[in-house]
């Protein structure tokens, strides 16, 4: 027997054995997750550690799964509170209790305001700072955050940062909300690459040239510029 099938078929038991949810995030995440741009041949396909465990243990062993939830489509998903653990949620809601932030480009804030359909994802303020600081490149930064990978070339970017008192209807998303993007969402509040999110409401008066008035003083939220590589 080769090295290759001595140590793959462990593996493939073990993950044969984990629960249903488990091993259809794990392909979720495997499939929208950073790890599709190298070689995910061998081993890899069988390790279902991309999940991050506070999820693999979040999930309600019966009812939905996130195969169920993702079929579902979007406009038909179920609450989340319909497949997630109480405690897994409130635990979650709590890394964004310093504030939240989320990117913006400038013209398209300029033109429609905030929100998107009266919501936006945001992410724990601290969190993604040290994702900025770990990015090596504005791309390895935009796959990170699921943007387009051209995110940030030639266009004026702006950081958000929303206090804790702006969180208005702090929520996990379902799924259902303006700009999810629905070939990459992933049921349970993270990203592919792993980073926690979360959805506000935006006032309906938070708007911009284009959907009513522009009137940024009625935004919520503080901004902030931002250059890639600027400390």
């Amino acid at each position: 027997m080769s090295i290759g099938k001595a140590v793959i078929r462990p593996l493939k038991d073990a993950l044969d054995d984990m629960p249903v949810h488990v091993r259809q995030l794990s392909e979720m995440f495997r499939r929208h997750g950073q790890k599709q741009n190298r070689n995910t041949s061998g081993v890899s396909d069988l390790d279902a550690t991309d999940v991050p465990s506070p999820l693999q243990n979040g999930w309600k062993p019966d009812g939905w799964t996130p195969n169920d939830v993702l079929g579902a489509g979007k406009g038909g998903r179920p609450d989340p509170g319909d497949y997630l653990d109480g405690d897994y949620v409130r635990d979650h809601l709590d890394q964004f209790a310093e504030g939240a932030t989320r990117f913006y480009r400038k013209g398209s804030l300029d033109d429609w305001g905030p929100g998107n359909n009266g919501t936006t994802y945001v992410f724990p303020t601290d969190q993604l700072q040290n994702v900025i600081d770990r990015s090596a490149t504005p791309q390895d930064l935009a796959n990170t955050l699921g943007l387009p990978e051209n995110f940030f070339d030639g266009a004026d970017v702006e950081l958000r940062d929303f206090a804790p008192h702006e969180l208005d209807g702090l929520r996990m998303p379902s799924g259902n909300e303006g700009g999810t993007d629905v070939d990459k969402w992933i049921p349970g509040g993270y990203l592919p690459s792993g980073i926690p999110e979360a959805v506000i409401d935006i006032p309906e008066t938070s708007t911009g040239l284009k959907n009513g008035e522009f009137r940024p003083t009625n935004w919520p939220g503080s901004p902030r510029d931002f250059t890639f590589g600027a400390r």
